[in-house]
């Protein structure tokens, strides 16, 4: 069970304030991924932008829940967080900033990861979704709007990801041993 905090509701277990009402993280999740799954179907099919940076990254979260959550989307995280299920934290809101910073340049600084061949694209690309994971910058949201914002980066690199394809078990599986 999730704690409260100051954007859930009181006594809840940790289920975000939100302009439904919903009570239950159970609906919660599925009206986000109600939401996610149309903003990403659209975001999809728009061409990558020419700076991925954190302003893009913060575009995709407004996007998918300025209207359900409209207390955190596109907010840096005030709040410690933890990985479901392991207890394990993810950055402190007092460096989240700073991280995004070092990541966000290394990016640019790496072309966005263009210019690489698969397997070098794949490793490069696993490093660098694993560093904006760690840092988990958004209260709530931040595998969803990191899937887009990795989709956009492959698509910029020449190495599109096709998200129907991926087993999701599978993915599911390798989430759950991070």
């Amino acid at each position: 069970m999730s704690v409260d905090d100051k954007y859930t509701y009181p006594g809840s277990g940790g289920v975000l304030v939100n302009a439904a009402g919903i009570r239950s993280h159970a609906q919660l999740d599925e009206a986000m991924n109600d939401v996610a799954s149309i903003v990403l179907a659209k975001i999809y099919t728009e061409p990558a932008p020419e700076r991925l940076d954190l302003e893009y990254l913060r575009g995709i979260h407004v996007r998918m829940f300025g209207d359900l959550l409209p207390g955190i989307a596109g907010r840096i995280r005030d709040v410690d967080v933890q990985a479901t299920g392991t207890g394990i934290p993810y950055c402190r809101p007092d460096f989240i900033e700073a991280n995004l910073d070092t990541l966000f340049r290394k990016l640019e600084r790496e072309d966005y990861l263009t210019g690489l061949n698969a397997d070098t694209f794949t490793e490069w690309l696993a490093d660098r979704w694993g560093e904006l994971s760690a840092i988990h910058p958004w209260r709530d949201g931040n595998t969803r709007s990191q899937s887009m914002y990795v989709a956009a980066l492959a698509q910029r690199a020449g190495h599109p990801i096709d998200w129907a394809s991926v087993d999701v078990d599978a993915r599911e599986r390798a989430w759950s041993r991070r």
